[in-house]
C-alpha cells in the first residue's frame, strides 16, 4: 500500500514537473517578447530618485523622470540596450550591474545638482559622501542600490507568480489535465503506474535543465524557447495518461447517468445532479494544476528527487518482508497427507463397539471373551 501510494505520488509530481517546466519557458518566451523586466526596472529606479529627491513618489514625477532620463542616456546605462531611450520602451535593459549605476550617478553628479543630492542621500547611509574615497563611495553607491532593487524583485516575482498561474490554466485546459483523474487512473492501473515511476527515474538521472533567458529578443533564442515548450508537452502526452478531451456523442462530454436498480432511466433530478457533480470535480482538478505550476519546476524536481530516493528504500525493505512471509507459511506435504488420510477417515476401524444399530463390516470383527460362560444353576 505505501509502494502504491508512493507511485502515485511520483506520477503527480512529474505531470506537475513537466506542466511547471513548460509554464516557466512560457513565462520567458513572453518575457521576450513584452521585455517586463526592463519596465518594472525602469520603474523601480524612478521610484528611488523620487523619494531621494522628496518628490511625491511616484513615476509621473517630472524632475524624477527627468533625473531616470539622464541616467538611462548616460555613457554607463546606455551601452546596455539599443535605440534612444523611450519610457516605457520595449528595448529596455532587464538588469544595470550596480557597478554602472555607481559611476553614472557619480559622473551625473558632477554635472547636475538633483544628482549631487541625490548621490550624498544614498551615501549618508554608510557614513560617506562625495569627495571621500571613490572606492568606499562607489561601494556604498552599488550596495545602495542592490537593496533598493530587492523590491523591484518582489514586483517582477509577483508577476511572474500571475503569468504562471494563467499559463498553467491554459495549459491544463487544453489539455484536460485533471489532477483528480490523474491520480485515479494512476491508482487503478497497474502497468501505467510502473511505465510512468521508469519514465520519472529517467528524467531524474538526466537532471533538471535550466529554461535558457532571452536578455535579447533574437529570433533563435525564441525558436530555442518554442522547441523546449513542444518538447515539454511532446513528453506529457506519451506518459498514457488521460489527457485531452474526449467530448463523446453529446458533444459536451458529459457521463452518461447510471439509473438506479429497477429503473429504467435516470430521472432528470438524478441526471443534473450527476452532471453537476462531474462539472465541480472537474473544475477542481484543472484548478489544482493550474495552482501547481505556480510552485515552479525547481520545487518539483526536487520533490521528485525526494520521493523516488524514498521508494528506493521502501521497495527493498517490502521485498525482503515478502520474502520473509513466504518462508514462515508452511508448505503442504502430499505425500504425508495421502498417508495419513485413511487413517483419519476410518472410524470404523478406531471404534471397537460399533454399536447395535451400525451394520459390521469385515474391519470391525466380532469381540471374545476373553474367559468361558459360568454353568447355568438350575432352579429349584
Amino acid at each position: 500500500m505505501i509502494l502504491q501510494l508512493l507511485d502515485v505520488l511520483i506520477g503527480l509530481t512529474l505531470v506537475y514537473l513537466i506542466f511547471s517546466t513548460a509554464a516557466s519557458i512560457g513565462v520567458e518566451l513572453l518575457e521576450s517578447w513584452l521585455r517586463r523586466r526592463g519596465k518594472l526596472l525602469e520603474r523601480g529606479i524612478g521610484e528611488i530618485l523620487s523619494q531621494i529627491i522628496g518628490g511625491a513618489g511616484q513615476d509621473g514625477n517630472a524632475a524624477a523622470k527627468a533625473m531616470v532620463r539622464q541616467l538611462y542616456d548616460s555613457p554607463f546605462v546606455y551601452s546596455l540596450y539599443e535605440g534612444d531611450y523611450e519610457v516605457g520602451g520595449s528595448k529596455l535593459p532587464s538588469a544595470i550591474p550596480a557597478a554602472r549605476f555607481a559611476g553614472a550617478v557619480i559622473a551625473l553628479a558632477a554635472e547636475h545638482e538633483d544628482f549631487r543630492k541625490a548621490a550624498n542621500t544614498m551615501l549618508k547611509v554608510a557614513g560617506l559622501k562625495l569627495g571621500d574615497d571613490d572606492a568606499k563611495v562607489r561601494a556604498a553607491l552599488a550596495a545602495y542600490f542592490d537593496e533598493s532593487m530587492e523590491r523591484v524583485t518582489g514586483w517582477y516575482r509577483r508577476h511572474v507568480q500571475w503569468v504562471l498561474l494563467a499559463i498553467g490554466a491554459v495549459l491544463a485546459i487544453a489539455l484536460n489535465a485533471d489532477t483528480l483523474n490523474i491520480v485515479r487512473t494512476l491508482s487503478q492501473d497497474d502497468v501505467l503506474r510502473a511505465k510512468i515511476v521508469a519514465t520519472a527515474v529517467g528524467v531524474q538521472g538526466e537532471g533538471q535543465a535550466p529554461a535558457p533567458v532571452c536578455k535579447e529578443a533574437t529570433a533563435d533564442c525564441e525558436r530555442q524557447l518554442a522547441q523546449q515548450v513542444s518538447s515539454q508537452l511532446e513528453l506529457a502526452s506519451n506518459l498514457g495518461l488521460p489527457l485531452g478531451w474526449n467530448l463523446g456523442g453529446t458533444g459536451i462530454g458529459l457521463p452518461a447517468c447510471v439509473p438506479k436498480a429497477g429503473e429504467q432511466t435516470c430521472s432528470r433530478g438524478r441526471a443534473f445532479a450527476s452532471g453537476a457533480l462531474f462539472v465541480i470535480t472537474k473544475i477542481l482538478g484543472l484548478a489544482l494544476t493550474a495552482l501547481a505550476t505556480t510552485l515552479g519546476a525547481p520545487f518539483w524536481f526536487d520533490l521528485l528527487n525526494r520521493l523516488i530516493q524514498t521508494r528506493n528504500v521502501v521497495a527493498p525493505a517490502k521485498a525482503a518482508i515478502d520474502q520473509a512471509r513466504a518462508r514462515k507459511r508452511p508448505e503442504p506435504d502430499s505425500e504425508t497427507e495421502s498417508k495419513d488420510e485413511p487413517a483419519a477417515n476410518d472410524d470404523d476401524a478406531s471404534d471397537p463397539d460399533p454399536g447395535p444399530n451400525k451394520p459390521r463390516t469385515a474391519r470391525t470383527p466380532r469381540r471374545r471373551r476373553s474367559s468361558p460362560r459360568p454353568p447355568r444353576t438350575p432352579a429349584a
